[in-house]
């Protein structure tokens, strides 16, 4: 006999002391796995919204320097979900009131910033140093002179995500083998997966985050009890999303009668021999 329980949570119900990268689902009954029984755990679907911050002091893509006259001075971006454009803006404000020589400029069909610098500004005189927002900018090297009335594109495109993947990991203990580990409860080399699923990010700021298990997936899981679901929202580097948001998850447990396949296969296997047989005499 197969019984399938189906649960649905969202995580604005999480405990006080929970996070919403980080929450625990409880289960209404205790799931008890006796001897002949497995189970097989299947998420259904699962959304989030694109609301994480894209520059932030967390993900350390925050902050440049320019160097003016032998004065060092250190731009810090607020934390924010920016487009290229925005980002653009909101640096250039920053840069106005500081009376900074410089703007940045963003080519949309390119994908790449570039700085243009005030007119009077001689060799020696001006430096941008990209700090950690290199890959956010897409400049390579550590520094740059700047002299008018040149124009300093980045060498690569402009990255506006920090991270590209959103992980939907787990404490349920796999029985299939996967050759990933995203929490550091197994060695590295253990063979026991915890990715339910992953996502792209890179969709519109601020649109819904979808997963549908078009494909049916089913993860046999050797847990014997079970009392709640640990769940973890990471990204593709092993960190928690700290900033992510609410988010919505509906899966399944599937508990069926293990009992003696091997032998109902054999026996389907006799029949099968026994009716060839039978036919081959018939003739």
């Amino acid at each position: 006999m197969t019984l399938t329980q189906d649960i649905y949570y969202c995580s604005e119900f999480k405990k006080s002391y929970e996070t919403y990268y980080n929450f625990s689902i409880p289960l209404d009954i205790n799931i008890d796995i006796k001897n002949n029984e497995k189970i097989k755990f299947k998420l259904i679907d699962f959304s989030i919204m694109n609301s994480m911050l894209t520059v932030s002091s967390t993900h350390k893509n925050n902050q440049f320097k320019i160097k003016y006259l032998n004065v060092d001075y250190f731009i810090t971006i607020p934390d924010g979900s920016y487009t290229a454009t925005s980002l653009r803006d909101t640096i250039n404000t920053i840069l106005t009131a500081g009376s900074r020589p410089l703007a940045f400029n963003y080519n949309k069909s390119t994908n790449k910033y570039y700085i243009v610098v005030s007119n009077g500004i001689i060799a020696g005189n001006l430096f941008f140093y990209p700090l950690n927002c290199a890959s956010l900018f897409g400049y390579n090297k550590t520094s740059y002179e700047l002299i008018y009335p040149n124009e300093y594109y980045s060498e690569t495109f402009a990255n506006m995500l920090p991270y590209s993947k959103i992980v939907l990991v787990s404490d349920i203990v796999f029985d299939t083998n996967s050759q990933n580990n995203f929490i550091n409860k197994y060695s590295a080399n253990s063979g026991t997966g915890d990715i339910i699923c992953w996502l792209p990010r890179d969709i519109p700021l601020f649109s819904t985050i979808n997963y549908f298990n078009t494909s049916n997936r089913e993860i046999e899981i050797s847990n014997k009890n079970i009392k709640n679901i640990n769940f973890s929202i990471m990204n593709e580097y092993q960190e928690y999303i700290l900033d992510a948001p609410n988010s919505y998850i509906h899966f399944q447990l599937i508990t069926y009668d293990n009992t003696n396949w091997y032998k109902r296969f054999y026996k389907l296997l006799y029949d099968i021999s026994y009716y060839l047989l039978s036919l081959y005499f018939k003739k």
